[in-house]
């Protein structure tokens, strides 16, 4: 797995569509101020358009310092199942020295967090805030909230991956995932 995220989709690809982006929806983000909410609105669409036309509605990952957004953003193109993150210099340089790191990455289902994409959240302290927007335009997103436990947390992601083989089904990953976000709240993180 390394450094990538993967979305092992429960369904198929589902093309982006004009209207799936326009579907995006502003959300307010737990403990964000009205601009960073505003620029992950708008990182949202851009992730959903950049994957449209660029990529194929394969994942697109957006990597972003919201205490410094004068920094810049970095872009990563993946598959339909991942995407590197830290193959591109910027993210990669945000997850290691940025302050407040959010990522939004698409997934080409209708799936919410996977159970990869948390433990890559896990793995980068300074990453706060993990968005996936869905290619019909669905916005999920987890954050490490001020009393979010590193080692709590990742007790709770061994809880849920315990049964887990190499030979579980995308459907069984995806249900370790769901069990996971249902006690999230319990070692400090925030869910919706």
């Amino acid at each position: 797995m390394g450094n990538t995220l993967y979305s092992k989709n429960r369904f198929k690809k589902i093309d982006i569509t004009d209207i799936a982006v326009k579907k995006v929806r502003k959300i307010s983000y737990h403990t964000l101020s009205s601009e960073q909410n505003d620029i992950l609105f708008d990182l949202a669409r851009i992730v959903l358009l950049t994957s449209k036309e660029k990529n194929q509605s394969n994942e697109v990952a957006i990597t972003i310092d919201l205490d410094n957004i004068d920094n810049g953003w970095g872009i990563s193109y993946g598959d339909e199942h991942g995407v590197d993150v830290c193959s591109d210099t910027i993210s990669n340089h945000l997850l290691l020295t940025g302050n407040n790191v959010a990522i939004i990455h698409n997934h080409p289902s209708t799936q919410t967090l996977s159970i990869e994409d948390i433990g890559f959240f896990f793995r980068y302290a300074r990453l706060k805030f993990m968005v996936v927007v869905t290619n019909q335009g669905t916005v999920h997103y987890i954050m490490k909230d001020d009393d979010y436990s590193y080692e709590d947390a990742e007790r709770l992601r061994q809880e849920c991956v315990e049964d887990l083989t190499k030979e579980s089904s995308v459907t069984e990953c995806y249900e370790a995932a769901l069990d996971f976000i249902t006690h999230c709240s319990e070692v400090g993180l925030y869910y919706r």
